[in-house]
């Protein structure tokens, strides 16, 4: 089964918060505090939620969830090609 690359990268973002048992309020104020990024609690979960943030944004949340090394399952995401690549 496919899934959808921008799905995939939001319930990786989850699936990291729970384990590590982070909330949204909590990942708010980590994004203030070591990136500057102001976020309600709300519209970081909206944000999370339309699944379509930046790669920029899904690092910033990895870096402070303290995660150094991340693995991706490439088999199963659909990845969209929006342009040739050569």
């Amino acid at each position: 089964m496919k899934i959808d690359i921008d799905a995939y990268a939001s319930n990786k973002l989850r699936g990291e918060m729970r384990e590590r048992k982070v909330t949204s309020k909590t990942m708010c104020k980590l994004l203030k505090k070591t990136f500057d990024i102001s976020l309600t609690e709300q519209s970081f979960n909206n944000k999370i939620n339309r699944a379509g943030f930046s790669s920029t944004f899904f690092f910033q949340c990895m870096y402070v969830l303290d995660i150094r090394l991340i693995n991706f399952d490439i088999d199963n995401i659909d990845i969209k090609r929006t342009r040739e690549i050569f």
